[in-house]
């Protein structure tokens, strides 16, 4: 009994989630000429497919006059094992 319970919390210590995380997820943002400000976790999906979405929030330059468009702000990176990669951009909801 106690051997099948230290090789369960064996188990559960060394099953962790994706193994790519913020800084991987700062460098797909970068490279999608995003720098970010803010990285959050928008979504975690544990269990076999470990996967992590991350909500990257961009700094933007100011821009005034007629060249103001209203764009996306942030982007969505999904990291899956080691690998990250853009899902897709969203525009933030102004406070």
């Amino acid at each position: 009994m106690l051997k099948s319970f230290v090789t369960f919390i064996f188990v559960l210590l060394c099953a962790g989630s994706a193994y790519a995380g913020q800084p991987e997820a700062r460098e797909v943002a970068r490279i999608n000429n995003c720098p970010p400000k803010k990285i959050d976790v928008y979504q975690n999906v544990v269990g076999s497919a470990d996967k992590v979405i991350y909500q990257v929030t961009c700094t933007l330059p100011k821009t005034t006059g007629q060249d103001a468009t209203a764009g996306p702000d942030a982007l969505l990176i999904t990291c899956d094992q080691t690998i990250c990669e853009l899902l897709r951009p969203i525009t933030l909801e102004k406070k």
